[in-house]
């Protein structure tokens, strides 16, 4: 849909893009690129992309268009990818859940990893688990919450962006490690979910730090702490979890760009250039870290091996929890 669409212009000609350092792509001057974001407009993820993608699109001196297909926790998007013309213009934003989990939670996701190619690791990402101290009376911190759940066994919701999303494992998990049973609640996408935490309607949501970090600030939500291994740099007054008294319950989410499988492995080399040059950008850096996400450039090698390297964590999760609540 148009609303959900937006054209990132060029603030650079190709000549001001080679004061970068960055060899600008042939096939990509003067041309409307596109990235498949499959999240919805305004939750966590798109926010993440769009910051560098804004970055990305002034160092290929071309505009980029954000596309926006949610559906399915990513499937939707990223088989919409697959089916693209692997010419270099269409490139997709991957996040742990899409490579890592959706194939051990849906019984068809629609498309094979093995028909993206990887241009790059992006950030690593800080979860936060928020609470809105008015949804129940008396639960105003991780010590009241934890207290209330236990003497209430499934009467506590969390939020969630969707099924097979990140928010929705680090709630099972923190239940898990929490020895708690809570009712998890599943939205279309991290901003819908976020509005009814903000309401107080779902008193609890584990997000990703660039959008939960933003109501807290506002004085919305409560911290309650991060499932990192150490504090978050964006939020150095939220402990971890194992700080607070929850041992075990560590997570952090991630984020790339990928190809359509037959894309040519210049046209790979060119964009995983044009983003590494982008997230080097100290601007962008402070963005990224204002938002709890720190930069992890690399080549397309790295970013394969990281795939697989954090597959079987995710997968003995999601398998766990599964054999767990069955």
């Amino acid at each position: 849909m148009t609303s959900r669409r937006t054209f990132l212009a060029a603030a650079a000609t190709a000549a001001a893009a080679s004061a970068f350092g960055f060899s600008v792509p042939a096939f990509a001057k003067n041309t409307t690129a596109r990235v498949i974001v499959p999240f919805p407009a305004g939750g966590g993820g798109d926010a993440l992309a769009r910051t560098v993608v804004d970055v990305l699109a002034r160092q290929a001196g071309s505009r980029i268009l954000v596309d926006n297909r949610p559906g399915a926790g990513g499937n939707v998007g990223t088989r919409l990818l697959t089916q693209a013309k692997p010419d270099g213009l269409t490139l997709g934003y991957v996040t742990n859940g899409i490579l890592c989990v959706n194939q051990h939670l849906y019984g068809e996701t629609g498309f094979n990893t093995n028909d993206l190619i990887p241009v790059g690791l992006s950030t690593e990402i800080g979860l936060v688990a928020v609470l809105n101290p008015k949804a129940i009376e008396g639960v105003t911190d991780l010590k009241s919450l934890i207290a209330y759940a236990k003497a209430n066994p499934g009467k506590v919701d969390f939020a969630s962006s969707g099924n097979g999303t990140t928010s929705h494992l680090a709630g099972l998990f923190f239940a898990e490690c929490a020895g708690l049973k809570l009712t998890h609640i599943p939205y279309r996408g991290g901003a819908a979910a976020m509005l009814d935490v903000l309401s107080g309607r779902i008193p609890l949501m584990i997000d990703v730090a660039p959008n939960a970090l933003q109501h807290v600030a506002a004085g919305k939500l409560t911290a309650l702490a991060t499932p990192s291994r150490e504090r978050l740099p964006s939020a150095p007054d939220v402990p971890t979890f194992a700080e607070a008294g929850v041992p075990g319950f560590e997570l952090s989410a991630w984020d790339g760009f990928v190809l359509p499988k037959g894309t040519p492995e210049k046209i790979v080399r060119d964009w995983n250039r044009a983003l590494v040059e982008a997230l080097s950008d100290e601007e962008l850096r402070r963005r990224l870290a204002a938002r709890g996400a720190d930069v992890r450039p690399g080549t397309p090698e790295a970013f394969r091996d990281f795939i697989a390297s954090e597959a079987p964590k995710w997968e003995k999760l999601v398998k766990t929890i599964r054999a767990e609540r069955t």
